[in-house]
């Protein structure tokens, strides 16, 4: 296979811009993400691909649950934020605020999140796939998706 045509044809998919987060017990990680997708109306479930070798991966693996935020078109440097490894000082996560509810932190500013609970794992690859069941919905408001290929940035190949 060409590689240069594999890594322009694989980024010519579209993907929005998230953050995840997660906790197991004291331990709380947040992460951009772009690999997801929704997996089945009935249940509702989406899918998420993490990095391998990132604390996210390891964390969503101890907990088996993640909340993801829907973040709006203007939010880039919000989702910026989270490209660096989760820094916990009082109430902010890299600098943004949060707040626990049921163990799990959720981010205040984002227009909306989902609650999941990770029904599986394909643990392959270099970005294994968590299957999630969406437990819980909140829309603080409706807003016009943050699009990776907006953003300027890239994340596939």
């Amino acid at each position: 296979m060409d590689e240069k045509s594999r890594k322009t044809a694989l980024r010519m998919l579209t993907y929005g811009a998230y953050v995840l987060t997660s906790a197991s017990n004291e331990d709380i990680c947040a992460a951009t993400v772009t690999w997801v997708s929704q997996a089945s109306f009935e249940p509702p479930m989406v899918s998420v691909c993490i990095k391998r070798e990132s604390h996210t991966f390891e964390v969503v693996g101890k907990s088996n649950r993640f909340i993801l935020h829907l973040l709006s078109h203007d939010q880039k440097d919000f989702a910026a934020s989270f490209f660096k490894a989760t820094e916990h000082i009082e109430g902010f996560l890299n600098g943004q605020s949060f707040h626990m509810i049921d163990g799990l932190p959720v981010l205040d500013l984002p227009p909306a999140y989902l609650v999941c609970h990770v029904l599986d794992v394909n643990d392959r690859g270099d970005h294994p796939l968590f299957l999630a069941e969406v437990k819980d919905v909140v829309v603080r408001h409706e807003a016009e998706p943050l699009e990776l290929r907006k953003t300027g940035w890239s994340y596939g190949g």
